[in-house]
């Protein structure tokens, strides 16, 4: 290989990793349309038919949240988001959304806490584990990567195990 090739490769390399880097750093992270916070589980189990690869339901008993009767959850796997196919978890608290969880991967995190920033602004809190938006009922969790949305009806109970 000659040494102008060489060089005609590296450039075009730097290129493809800016132009991926570019895309990433693009990609909007305002919460997805699907995310309905009060909506029923048949209602957002509806609207998810088009953007899931395979739709999971199940109900979570006992129920994890406080004061609330029952709980259950739609599992979404290929939920399109931050440029991937990724899991999305919608909560419901009797039978209303509350909370959207998306798992990313880890390597994503720096690029997702970036994008949330540019997004949203201010963070309202951060540590290790968490950075939380509360003004736009958004979060990104670096504990376990994911990025979260939440109904102002959780919002108190949210941020109070987001600051504990």
């Amino acid at each position: 290989m000659t040494p102008y090739r060489i060089k005609s490769l590296t450039v075009a390399l730097i290129l493809v990793w800016a132009l991926i880097g570019a895309g990433c750093a693009s990609v909007s992270v305002q919460k997805p349309v699907v995310i309905d916070f009060g909506a029923s589980q048949s209602e957002i189990a509806q609207s998810l038919a088009t953007s899931c690869a395979e739709i999971r339901e199940r109900v979570i008993e006992p129920a994890q949240l406080p004061n609330v009767e029952t709980q259950s959850q739609i599992d979404c796997i290929g939920f399109n988001y931050f440029g991937a196919p990724r899991l999305a978890e919608f909560v419901f608290a009797d039978d209303a959304l509350i909370l959207t969880w998306i798992l990313v991967e880890k390597d994503d995190l720096p690029a997702l806490e970036k994008a949330f920033i540019r997004d949203y602004g201010t963070l309202s809190f951060q540590d290790e584990s968490i950075t939380g938006f509360h003004d736009a009922f958004a979060a990104v969790r670096k504990d376990i990567p994911e990025a979260l949305y939440y109904s102002p009806s959780v919002a108190q109970l949210v941020v109070a195990r987001m600051t504990q």
